[in-house]
């Protein structure tokens, strides 16, 4: 048990280190934003914390605490093996470590009325068979004087719609219209992100379509849709066992996208592909605890089953339990 507990106190210290180095700053600057107490003043000197950093285990549960206290994550994180935990970084830290994607989908009102203009200009060369899926769009300097704003601007309305799947922006080449990219994508796209209300409403809605997704999936699923489904649930479950977490959570949409394919409602899929990615992009905290990351392993594994075992009411309950509990997951801002 002491050599137990003299190990998990070393994980601390490296990990400390790891996550310190990660953010780039210097050892005074983490002990004043992390290391300090309510007015301000350092629990620990520099000198400390470089000893501690070079191993020395005195007092590092309490720091871990502080430091998960103040960046609002499962302190728990700090006890894993180091390597675990520097692959594991960008997931349970990700907030922290400024996740450019999510900061610029949380700050979209800046120009939501460029974004809106252009997601219609996209929609209405389509409806023309100007553009189709794959078609490359005009140029930054086209797209300027056709909405006159500068080119700064009218890039920075194309990382969003890069962000949300309707274009493809390829340094050098130009900026590509999806190869997925459907009008009503955008417009529940849109719904959502300027709709009052509406994350709730997203919510409702997939969990509704999921269920009946579950369900049909049991009873219409062919071979060549189950076999997709069995892969990517044993590359989850290999990611799961390597403690790949990052990889672990980004082949949740596979799964349950793969679900959808298997009930052979291509609305359903494209429903769920669209509300999926935007309830990814909205969550106000992505943080995920080490028993959720278990609970959802195992939540995963009892659906799988089920539509395999073609027990479509097994399936259906067992979606329905997830989802419950994938309610009580979400951080949502109000």
């Amino acid at each position: 048990m002491g050599h137990s507990g003299t190990e998990k106190h070393r994980n601390i210290s490296e990990n400390l280190l790891t996550l310190r180095r990660r953010l780039k700053i210097s050892q005074q600057t983490f002990i004043e934003l992390y290391l300090s107490d309510l007015k301000g003043r350092p629990l620990i000197s520099a000198p400390t914390l470089s000893n501690i950093e070079n191993g020395s285990t005195a007092g590092v549960k309490a720091l871990a605490e502080k430091v998960s206290e103040k960046l609002k994550v499962d302190k728990s994180i700090f006890l894993m093996d180091p390597d675990d935990f520097a692959r594991n970084i960008e997931l349970f830290l990700g907030e922290t470590l400024e996740d450019k994607s999510k900061s610029l989908l949380r700050n979209v009102s800046n120009s939501e009325a460029l974004v809106d203009s252009l997601s219609d200009y996209l929609m209405d060369e389509i409806i023309k068979e100007r553009l189709r899926p794959g078609s490359k769009l005009p140029s930054d300097r086209e797209l300027s004087a056709r909405f006159g704003v500068g080119r700064t601007t009218i890039r920075e309305a194309l990382r969003v719609l890069g962000c949300l799947g309707i274009v493809s922006i390829q340094p050098g080449h130009g900026t590509f219209l999806s190869n997925k990219y459907t009008g009503f994508n955008v417009s529940l796209t849109w719904t959502v992100l300027l709709g009052q209300h509406s994350i709730d409403n997203l919510i409702d809605m997939r969990y509704e379509l999921e269920v009946v997704s579950s369900r049909l999936a049991a009873e219409n699923a062919d071979s060549v849709s189950i076999t997709e489904l069995t892969k990517i649930f044993k590359k989850m479950k290999n990611a799961f066992d390597k403690a790949d977490f990052k990889d672990f959570l980004d082949l949740d949409l596979d799964f349950h996208l793969a679900i959808a394919a298997c009930s052979r409602n291509t609305i359903i899929h494209e429903l769920l592909a669209t509300s999926r990615r935007m309830l990814t992009y909205i969550s106000e905290s992505g943080m995920v605890t080490l028993e959720d990351l278990q609970i959802i392993y195992s939540e995963h594994g009892e659906i799988y089953n089920a539509i395999v075992e073609k027990d479509s009411q097994k399936a259906q309950k067992k979606m329905t339990e997830h989802l419950g509990q994938a309610r009580k997951r979400y951080n949502l801002s109000s």
